[in-house]
Parts: structure tokens; C-alpha cells; sequence
């Protein structure tokens, strides 16, 4: 029971819409035959992550949850367009297959909102660049040879427009499937009234 209480894993990230999820999952299956990784990510647990927050209090949380909605007041709804494929790690031997996100200035500023917001709620968070991703493969399978990168990245997903209408406090349970949960809901929507 320990373990357990000690790997409670949270961060705040943008939910995908089901229909999203749901053709995106569709287009994932469709590579699957021919892109061995060992796991493939659930569909239920396709997201945007915004910060990483590892283990952390309630009270912790409760205090990020409060700046981020507080600085969150008067961000409208956005739209997000999912671009196409790409990998971290070896090009050959990827750790992790995902779906890179196009450009867009309002998910950078709401990345910063929360970024700030659980930096001052004493979050020790990853320096990195922030760079928008949805992740759906882990761990490229080495015996089946090198990942056919060119034929995967040359491909755009031709997916639809989706609206971002709220960021999500998500506890991990890694026992479970989807492993991701909803914990707290900030709606975008009903603060720009």
C-alpha cells in the first residue's frame, strides 16, 4: 500500500475531444503493422501536456489549481490542428512515437499560464522547450531492425480542427487502463464570460 501512495503522478495537460481521439487512434492502427513499438498509448490517454508535476500534495495542487484559474480568467476557447508523426530518441530506435501539433501562439501562452502558475505554487517543473505533442507509441522494438522513419514523417494526418475548451489536472494510476484520470477541470469557456 506503500508504493502505491508514493507514485502518485500528476501534470496538467490539454484532453483530446472523443471524435479526435477516436480518429486518431484509428490512423495509429493503421501504421501498427509496420511500426513495431512495444506499447501503444490508449486512446482514452491521448493528451497535450502542459506540466509535469510528479508526486505532489493536495494542498500543493490545490494551490497551482487556484493561479492557474485565476490567470486563466479571460483565455477564450482555441482551435488545434494535429500535423503528423515524429519521434524522440534515436531516429532508428525511438523511444517515443508522437503526433506534433501546428503552431499556435494561444496553446503556447496557456502552456506558459500553467507553467507559471505551478512554478509559483513551489513545482520544481522541466526546463525543456516546450514542444506540443501527443504521445501514442513507447519504446521502438529493436529486433524487428531501424524504425522506417522517412515513410511515417512524410505523411500528414489529415485530421479535423479541434477547440480547446479546458486543461485538466490528470493523476496517473499505472496499474489501470487508461492510466490517466481526471482530478480538476478548468473550463476555458465559462471564464471568458
Amino acid at each position: 500500500m506503500r508504493g502505491k501512495n508514493m507514485n502518485r503522478h500528476f501534470f496538467i495537460a490539454v484532453p483530446l475531444p472523443l471524435p479526435i481521439k477516436n480518429a486518431l487512434n484509428e490512423k495509429c492502427e493503421t501504421i501498427k503493422t509496420s511500426m513495431h513499438f512495444k506499447r501503444w498509448v490508449h486512446l482514452e490517454d491521448y493528451h497535450i501536456t502542459l506540466a509535469f508535476l510528479g508526486n505532489a500534495d493536495m494542498d500543493q495542487l490545490q494551490l497551482a489549481l487556484k493561479e492557474i484559474k485565476e490567470s486563466l480568467m479571460k483565455v477564450p476557447p482555441f482551435e488545434l490542428s494535429i500535423q503528423g508523426l515524429n519521434t524522440f530518441g534515436r531516429k532508428e530506435y525511438p523511444r517515443i512515437l508522437w503526433a506534433s501539433i501546428y503552431e499556435s501562439q494561444p496553446l503556447n501562452n496557456v502552456r506558459d499560464t500553467v507553467y507559471k502558475g505551478c512554478i509559483k505554487a513551489g513545482f520544481d517543473l522541466d526546463k525543456k522547450p516546450f514542444v506540443p505533442h501527443i504521445t501514442v507509441a513507447r519504446k521502438w522494438d529493436e529486433t524487428h531492425g531501424k524504425m522506417p522513419f522517412d515513410v511515417v514523417m512524410t505523411e500528414e494526418m489529415g485530421l479535423p480542427t479541434f477547440l480547446v475548451e479546458e486543461v485538466v489536472l490528470y493523476e496517473t494510476k499505472f496499474e489501470e487502463i487508461p492510466k490517466y484520470h481526471q482530478k480538476a477541470v478548468i473550463r476555458l469557456e465559462e471564464l471568458s464570460k
